[in-house]
């Protein structure tokens, strides 16, 4: 009875071959994988900056549509347009020499900020420390040739 030849090492000593281990493969579809996550996120992003720039336009062009309006508005209309108007809504012009008394609550409050008043410096003091830890996310526009 002849036994069959195993080999002369133990199968602990066997060199294993490269597609038996399991941690290359491993290893490789983690990196595909992020580098998945970083052309999705890029695509994303770019998206999302095409959608900016067309809001960012649309909104240029409402502004000069209401700017034109309001130009167009004031050219139309004249003092003698205006003065039966003002009169129904009960408005009266004032005269140049009238002095119109505001009471203290509605002028704004001319003292300098006192150092017993920490609360507010403790604010902008942190406020500068979040603005310089966690800098704000801005888009960068794009160099058109």
């Amino acid at each position: 009875m002849r036994h069959a030849n195993r080999g002369s090492r133990p199968f602990w000593q066997r060199p294993e071959g490269w597609f038996t281990r399991p941690e290359p493969w491993l290893g490789a579809a983690v990196v595909l994988t992020m580098l998945l996550v970083e052309v999705w996120q890029t695509s994303h992003m770019a998206q999302l900056c095409l959608t900016l720039e067309q809001t960012r336009s649309a909104l240029v062009q409402a502004n000069a549509g209401l700017t034109y309006s309001r130009a167009a508005a004031d050219r139309r209309s004249t003092r003698a347009e205006l003065t039966p108007l003002a009169d129904q809504l009960g408005l009266k012009a004032t005269r140049r020499e009238q002095i119109w008394k505001l009471p203290s609550e509605y002028l704004a409050d001319d003292r300098t900020p006192s150092r017993a008043d920490a609360s507010g410096s403790l604010l902008a003091l942190a406020e500068r420390v979040s603005g310089a830890l966690v800098p704000e996310a801005t888009a960068r526009g794009r160099v058109t040739r």
